[in-house]
């Protein structure tokens, strides 16, 4: 019978092991190291109803609160579904209703050092603050736009067709791209030379040798489309945010209680550990203040 190095800890970090039928197996079959090992780059924050991630592996499970989150996992909420996920660099992402998010590429090496963190949002709405990465490592896919930020509170919703970016706080560096064109803000800015004001309300691409522009104060809104960008000033509600006050977070900083996540997260967690569906090393401890 070969031996295993079992990981008892499960993605919801309730502390019990997996179930004792799962490990009988495991043993009995002489499996190798479970599948779900794989690099954490963060953890849920907060769920409310139903959200799943998709992960390299192939396997979908539920995300609840106090999950870790790993690279190459696709999350996505359902209708009427949010989460907040907070990366190892401290980026908070808060994933509104029906929207899908990737976790494409995290190189994170400390405070203010070069790396690359990537994401792939295919659809939906999402409100971005930067973490303490050097702030030309991050990186936001969308169908349309390829999006950089720079000490960012961002909202942006996407679809197969356009993007809407609505600049709160910062600066954010907006591009046009091709579809299937996975490059870095930074490449695409090559092509402008410092000139991205001069491209704003450009919406023939074919007369534009530069693909970007600047957000460069609150309030403004860059929409992307296949024929250019525009940027003017955002109206009331723009984009609607994904994790609203009224559902008992205090915005975006630490969660003022438990509340909605709490028995449903504790339920799920509890669930998700008889059924052991995947976790790597510590759990994420989510802060709750008193």
């Amino acid at each position: 019978m070969s031996s295993v190095n079992f990981n008892t800890e499960v993605r919801t970090g309730l502390g019990s092991c997996v179930s004792p039928v799962l490990v009988a197996c495991v043993l009995f079959f002489g499996a190798s190291e479970p599948s779900w090992s794989q690099e954490k780059i963060g953890g849920a924050q907060a769920v409310i109803n139903n959200v799943d991630g998709s992960l390299a592996t192939g396997n979908q499970v539920p995300v609840v609160q106090g999950d870790n989150v790993f690279l190459n996992e696709a999350v996505r909420s359902g209708a009427d579904s949010r989460a907040k996920l907070v990366l190892n660099d401290s980026t908070n992402l808060t994933v509104g209703p029906d929207s899908t998010v990737k976790l494409d590429d995290f190189v994170y090496s400390g405070p203010k050092a070069p790396g690359t963190i990537a994401l792939n949002m295919t659809k939906g709405t999402l409100r971005f603050i930067t973490g303490d990465a050097n702030k030309r490592a991050y990186t936001i896919w969308t169908p349309t736009a390829a999006i950089g930020v720079r000490g960012t509170n961002l909202l942006i919703q996407a679809s197969d067709t356009e993007t809407k970016v609505v600049n709160d706080e910062g600066t954010a560096i907006v591009c046009a791209r091709k579809r299937n064109e996975y490059v870095t803000v930074n490449e695409l800015r090559k092509r402008c030379k410092g000139r991205e004001e001069e491209q704003r309300n450009l919406t023939d691409t074919r007369k534009r040798s530069c693909p970007c522009t600047a957000l460069l104060v609150p309030n403004q809104l860059a929409t992307v489309t296949e024929n250019g960008i525009l940027v003017g000033e955002a109206p009331l509600n723009a984009i609607a945010d994904p994790f609203p006050e009224s559902f008992g977070f205090g915005g975006f900083g630490p969660i003022a209680g438990v509340g909605l996540v709490g028995a449903a997260g504790l339920i799920a967690g509890i669930a998700a550990a008889e059924s052991s569906h995947h976790s790597s090393g510590p759990p994420f401890v989510p802060f709750v203040s008193p």
